[in-house]
């Protein structure tokens, strides 16, 4: 009832927004877990691309330069490469690409991981310069008109 539907506006929503600019971008945004408490080197964004599969490596790059200029720890594709959003609508041959970022929860929640935390605001700000960055890319490429 919810899966099929959902997914389905989702294609439909990149498919009109590559009609319209040329290129289309689906940020598959998720919650992770810390992914070790005790390695300081273990990533707190992983980046998601299906080993450059599901977009073109202008979007990862960015973001994995972005993030990283903040001091923030990245991984690109372990220990995830991106999931069902990242593989049935990224199409980067098509002009749709998908993307996924996953968030140690340590971003923005408590100590306790249950409740917002101090770093919810800059988070919040660390999303919007994400979201600006890959529209920029997305109209550089080749095809788009303009992005929004």
């Amino acid at each position: 009832d919810y899966h099929h539907p959902f997914h389905q506006a989702v294609s439909d929503a990149l498919a009109q927004a590559q009609a319209r600019f040329g290129t289309a971008l689906l940020i598959d945004c998720h919650s992770m877990p810390p992914i070790s408490k005790r390695d300081a080197a273990a990533p707190s964004i992983v980046l998601g691309d299906r080993f450059g599969s599901s977009a073109s490596p202008i979007f990862t790059d960015r973001l994995e330069a972005l993030f990283s200029a903040r001091g923030i720890r990245v991984a690109r594709n372990s220990p995830y490469a991106g999931g069902y959003g990242v593989i049935r609508h990224g199409q980067p041959a098509r002009g749709i690409h998908a993307v996924q970022i996953e968030f140690d929860r340590r971003l923005y929640l408590d100590e306790a991981l249950d409740a917002p935390g101090d770093g919810l605001e800059s988070a919040r700000h660390l999303m919007a310069s994400a979201y600006e960055a890959l529209v920029e890319e997305a109209g550089a490429l080749p095809g788009a008109l303009a992005a929004e």
